[in-house]
């Protein structure tokens, strides 16, 4: 893969992070990694049980979720922090 990130996959993993996410994949919040990450997160309404919607991915930058009805641009670097578990998708 080109981007060098692995693909959303469940059947390799239970749960990958926030920049594995695809458009339209819905996921759920597992875990936050480190305690400056999840105090980000919270900022964003982002909390561990939470479920979100992959809008979008910016190309080398961020990765846009809607929560409830708000779309937030989460950078790269929070992504990699926040282990997901996908619940479904959009498509």
């Amino acid at each position: 893969m080109p981007s060098g990130r692995p693909a959303f996959d469940p059947s390799v993993c239970d749960t990958c992070t926030l920049s594995c996410a695809r458009k339209g994949d819905r996921v759920e919040i597992v875990a936050v990694d480190d305690e400056h990450a999840r105090v980000q997160a919270l900022r964003f309404g982002m909390a561990e049980g939470s479920c979100v919607e992959c809008i979008t991915r910016i190309p080398a930058g961020p990765i846009v979720v809607k929560s409830g009805r708000q779309e937030i641009a989460v950078g790269r670097a929070l992504a990699d922090r926040i282990r997901v578990r996908r619940r479904g998708s959009g498509r």
